[in-house]
């Protein structure tokens, strides 16, 4: 009897599982629909990596890979080079890794809340509440840092639980190099964790005790240091609400706005000492932290919308970035969690967020907040445990409401929003540049992307040979048309992003030279229904999913 009841958990437990690896395999080198800048150059990294020992900038196995925008965390680019050695440079080889750690994702936070609660119930509900996730879904689906972040976080922690301090060093100091925001919330939750656990980690041996210190402290002084003094703090810096070029200038404004007020006339007034108190840069960055700290816990985020980013979230009236019917078993679960005193947890949900509210762009952004849905779904977790223990019978209506509601939103994400995801994710970026590279009969072929640069989309499905690349830096800029400037390879221009007037530019144009326009739709003058000038004919077009045209493929003089 007893065997039967244990092989009937186990067999409860593989099989939400196993839901949880469907939704996240099936299809997924091809939804989301595209493959994103980022993904690409991800993929081209570990392509130039493999090739030359080096990133495409030319630095031998860097600490930080150099790409165009900025220095990125070495962990996912460094895993993606076994994956392109065995398929190539392909979109499945860039997503493949991501697919297999948000799969172990999903075990290892079995395992983290076994380990810190002993109770299978739990472990089974949490096991629901992560496979059904449409926000971790969605990150295991394409290739981005948060996933492997959440991967090591998860790992470092159920390894803490288990008295595997030194693999949970290491894993909790992996974590940092995977991600960014994992610079300033990892260290601080452990400083945390230990204090809270002070009196278990005194009774650690003193080998083991400091064995973990070093490993912890060496990947975090190399981490943070290079963050705060180094290059892979770049993207923080140009993000940060301590940079934004315009606090100078709003706090001028309302020191003069709050004079005027007060009846002061006059230009160029000097502004009093109360007015510097009340308004000066601290103060507004604390005004921006508390709004965007605010955004990460809003209904609108979490049970409506979902991030506004396409990118991030299958955004869309109904879908947040976590169910509807999870918000009375979040609010349950945070009672639970303050009364049974789990102060690590409740940390892990209040502090998650500080990161995210650090930068000044896109808030709520569903990737820099990554780090707390684990601790979301584990409050939302024991509230459902809550429910089942006091309102058995009401447990079972909510169980099928969140049955309804994921039924809803997998129907929409794996049909519509395969195409309502196409621009976003630059759909239609590989079939211009293939049309690009198969044309050679022109004397030169223009590529233009209105919103977004081409040259890693090329890179990326050339699979143009990195060490060739390399010699080739820095990239001079070029003007195929007068005040039109982009990066030539070969006969091949990719202009810059920018919103430009064809007309113009045809009239402007060197004669006698056969050239193929390969242009984003909705550039001026380039809308379907006009007629093009004497000389240019269109030739096709390269279309979204949904049919509408994402390039006009045109022929010029």
């Amino acid at each position: 009897m007893y065997a039967q009841s244990q092989l009937a958990k186990w067999l409860k437990l593989i099989l939400v599982i196993s839901l949880g690896v469907i939704l996240r395999v099936w299809s997924f080198d091809k939804l989301p629909n595209g493959l994103h800048w980022d993904e690409q150059d991800t993929g081209y990294q570990a392509y130039s990596l493999l090739k030359t020992g080096k990133d495409y900038f030319g630095n031998i196995l860097p600490l930080f890979p150099h790409s165009l925008a900025e220095y990125r965390t070495p962990v996912l680019i460094y895993s993606t080079v076994p994956s392109i050695k065995l398929f190539g440079l392909t979109a499945f080889s860039v997503r493949i890794l991501p697919v297999v750690f948000g799969i172990l994702g999903i075990i290892t936070f079995g395992l983290l809340v076994y380990s810190s609660t002993k109770n299978f119930l739990l472990v089974t509900l949490s096991l629901v509440t992560l496979s059904l996730s449409v926000w971790h879904i969605q990150y295991s689906r394409h290739a981005v840092e948060s996933i492997i972040m959440s991967l090591y976080f998860l790992l470092g922690l159920t390894c803490f639980f288990r008295k595997k301090y030194i693999i949970s060093a290491l894993m909790f100091g992996l974590s940092m190099w995977a991600y960014s925001t994992a610079k300033l919330f990892v260290p601080i939750f452990v400083v945390f964790l230990i204090l809270i656990n002070i009196n278990e980690i005194l009774k650690i041996n003193k080998r083991t005790l400091l064995l973990s210190t070093i490993i912890f402290s060496l990947l975090s002084i190399l981490v943070i240091g290079d963050g705060i003094f180094g290059k892979s703090g770049q993207r923080f810096r140009e993000l940060s609400i301590f940079t934004d070029p315009t606090t100078a200038a709003e706090v001028n404004v309302l020191r003069q706005t709050q004079q005027r007020a007060s009846g002061a006339t006059g230009i160029g007034l000097s502004p009093r000492l109360i007015d510097k108190i009340i308004y000066n840069k601290p103060m507004l960055w604390w005004g921006t932290f508390i709004k965007n700290y605010a955004s990460a816990y809003s209904t609108e985020f979490l049970f409506i919308k979902g991030d506004h980013e396409l990118r991030h979230s299958p955004s869309r009236d109904g879908i947040g970035m976590l169910y509807l019917v999870e918000i009375v078993p979040l609010a349950i679960g945070i009672y639970v969690a303050f009364k049974n005193k789990n102060w690590w947890l409740i940390f892990w949900f209040l502090f998650g967020a500080v990161p995210g509210a650090l930068t000044r762009t896109d808030n709520p952004h569903a990737a820099r907040l990554f780090i707390m849905l684990p601790a979301l779904l584990y409050l939302i977790s024991l509230g459902m445990k809550f429910i089942y223990d006091k309102f058995k019978f009401a447990f079972w209506f909510y169980l099928l409401g969140l049955l309804i509601s994921s039924i809803f939103t997998f129907s929409y994400y794996f049909s519509v929003y395969r195409w309502e995801s196409a621009q976003p994710f630059q759909y239609g970026f590989d079939q211009a540049i293939k049309l690009a590279v198969s044309s050679p009969s022109y004397d030169r072929i223009i590529v233009d992307g209105k919103q977004d640069t081409l040259l890693m989309a090329y890179l990326f499905n050339t699979k143009y040979d990195p060490a060739k690349f390399q010699s080739m830096l820095p990239l001079p800029t070029v003007q195929p048309y007068s005040n039109v400037n982009g990066n030539q390879i070969d006969n091949v221009f990719l202009l810059f992003a920018g919103e430009r007037t064809w007309r113009t530019i045809w009239n402007d144009g060197e004669t006698g030279k056969k050239t193929l326009l390969i242009v984003a739709n909705g550039q001026p003058d380039l809308e379907l229904s006009k007629s093009f000038p004497s000389g240019i004919t269109r030739l096709s077009t390269v279309d979204y999913p949904d049919t509408t045209t994402a390039f006009q493929v045109i022929e010029g003089r």
